[in-house]
C-alpha cells in the first residue's frame, strides 16, 4: 500500500530509501516512484553472471565499498556518472543505511546522498534544482509470501536551500543535510527502539479508537507518545509495558484477540459464517486439493533452501523469491510434460493453463479456511470462558482510559513548537 505524498514525475531527484530486505526493496521502492530510477548498487553485484548483465541494463551505477575492499578513489567515476544524471533530470535512487539490516530503526547514515545532491547543484551553480526525496518500506511479516507493506513516501527536500552552508563548510553542509535526510526517513517508517515494542504497540492500537490513516501511521504516532513518556515519566512507560505484555498473555491463553473482546456474535450472524463456509469447502476443495499437492514440493524445497542456509532475516524473502522462481516452473514443466506423454497433448496443455489456477487458489483457500477456523474456536469457546472473557474485557477498558490518559498528559510536537 502507497502513503504518503506523490513522488515529483520530472526534475533532477535523488530517492532515498531504508533498507530492510535486501533485493526486494529496490523493487518496491521502483513501483512507488513512478518513472525511471537509475539505482547505485555495490560494486560485487556486477560481477554476478546474470544479475551483473541485468543491473548494466537497468543503468545501475556501481558504488564501491571500503568493506569489500575497494579503493575508494574508484568512486569518482561514480559521482561524476551521478552528477551527469541529475544534470539531465534523471532520478537516482540508493540505500544511505549502506548494508541491508533487520535493525528496527534507521541506522547511522552515509553522507553519500548529500554529497551527491550538493556537488551536482554546485556543479550548475545551484539552478538545477535536485531534491531528495524520502521513501519509507514498512513490512508487516517480511520474510513471509505474500507479506503486507506500507510504503510512505514523504515530503521532499531541496538541496539548494543548504548554498549557504556549503560555501562556507561543504563537509558542516554535508552532514546537516545528512541528519535532515536521517530525520525525513524516521518520518516514514516505524523506527522503533527494539522489535519486542512492535508488538505491544499493535495490541495498544487495537485498544484505542481509530484515529484515521494506514496503521503503519498509528503505530509510529503510539511509538512518538513512547518515546516522548520515557523522557518525561520512564516508571509510567514500564509499568503500561508491563501491563499490556500481562494482558498479551492473557489474550493469548484464551485464544482470543481484542477485536473478539467487543464483538456480538449475533445467530443470524452465525448461521451465515457457518454456511458460507461450508459452501466454500464443498465446492472449493477439490480444486484446491489439486493445488495443494501439485504445489508441495517446490514450497517445501523454497522453505528447505532458506533453512539450509542459514539465511538472515533480512536476506530471507530475496531467497525465497530467488528459489522459487527456480523450483515451481521446473515443477510445473514436469507435471506439463508427464501429463502430455501420458495422456494427451491437449490434456498437457490444459495442465499449463490451469495448474497455476490452481495453485494461487490454494493459497487463498488455505488462508480463508484458516482464519475462519480460528474465529470458530473463539465463538464455540464463549460459552465455557464467560468469566474470563467478562474479566479481559474489563482489563480492555481500563488499559484503553489509560492509554488515553497518558496520551493526553504528553504534549505533542506542534503544541512544544507553539509554547516556544
Amino acid at each position: 500500500m502507497r502513503l504518503g505524498v506523490e513522488a515529483p514525475s520530472g526534475g533532477p531527484l535523488i530517492v532515498v530509501a531504508n533498507h530492510p530486505n535486501s533485493l526486494m526493496d529496490p523493487v518496491l521502492v521502483g513501483d512507488a516512484v513512478d518513472r525511471r530510477l537509475l539505482f547505485l548498487a555495490k560494486e560485487p553485484i556486477f560481477r554476478v553472471p546474470i544479475v551483473g548483465k541485468l543491473a548494466r541494463a537497468a543503468g545501475a551505477i556501481p558504488i564501491h565499498r571500503r568493506v569489500d575492499g575497494a579503493d575508494m578513489a574508484q568512486n569518482d567515476a561514480m559521482f561524476a556518472a551521478v552528477y551527469d544524471a541529475l544534470a539531465t533530470d534523471e532520478a537516482i535512487c540508493l540505500f544511505p543505511e549502506g548494508l541491508s539490516h533487520n535493525e528496527p530503526e534507521i541506522q547511522p547514515l552515509k553522507t553519500g546522498a548529500a554529497r551527491m545532491a550538493l556537488g551536482a547543484e554546485a556543479n550548475q551553480n545551484w539552478q538545477l534544482g535536485v531534491r531528495i526525496l524520502p521513501v519509507g518500506l514498512n513490512y508487516r511479516s517480511k520474510a513471509r509470501f505474500q507479506s503486507s507493506v506500507a510504503i510512505e513516501v514523504g515530503a521532499p527536500i531541496c538541496a539548494a536551500n543548504y548554498r549557504a552552508a556549503f560555501e562556507e563548510n561543504s563537509v558542516e553542509a554535508a552532514r546537516l543535510l545528512t541528519e535532515d535526510i536521517r530525520a525525513a526517513m524516521q518520518n516514514v517508517t516505524l523506527n522503533l527502539a527494539s522489535w519486542q515494542d512492535l508488538p505491544l504497540l499493535r495490541l495498544a492500537e487495537k485498544l484505542l479508537p481509530t484515529s484515521g490513516g494506514h496503521q503503519v501511521q498509528r503505530l509510529r504516532s503510539f511509538a512518538e507518545i513512547g518515546k516522548r513518556l520515557e523522557q518525561e515519566n520512564p516508571t509510567a512507560l514500564a509499568r503500561l509495558r508491563e501491563q499490556l505484555a500481562v494482558f498479551a498473555t492473557r489474550l493469548e491463553a484464551v485464544g482470543v484477540d481484542v477485536r473478539h473482546l467487543e464483538s456480538g456474535y449475533a445467530p443470524r450472524a452465525v448461521l451465515l459464517f457457518v454456511f458460507t463456509n461450508l459452501v466454500a469447502i464443498l465446492i472449493g476443495l477439490p480444486l484446491a486439493l489439486i493445488g495443494i499437492v501439485t504445489y508441495a514440493i517446490p514450497y517445501s524445497l523454497v522453505h528447505l533452501t532458506t533453512n539450509l542456509r542459514g539465511t538472515s532475516v533480512d536476506v530471507e524473502s530475496t531467497v525465497k523469491i530467488l528459489a522459487a522462481c527456480v523450483y515451481f516452473p521446473l515443477i510445473h514443466v514436469g507435471w506439463t510434460v508427464t501429463a502430455w506423454l501420458s495422456c494427451d497433448p491437449w490434456v498437457g496443455i490444459s495442465v499449463f493453463l490451469l495448474l497455476p489456477i490452481a495453485g494461487i487458489y490454494a493459497r487463498h483457500f488455505l488462508r480463508r479456511r484458516s482464519r475462519a477456523w480460528r474465529e470458530a474456536r473463539v465463538f464455540f469457546s464463549f460459552p465455557f470462558q464467560g468469566r474470563r472473557l467478562r474479566l479481559l474485557v474489563r482489563e480492555a477498558q481500563r488499559l484503553r482510559t489509560e492509554l488515553l490518559a497518558l496520551a493526553a498528559r504528553i504534549p505533542n510536537e506542534d503544541s512544544r513548537a507553539t509554547d516556544s
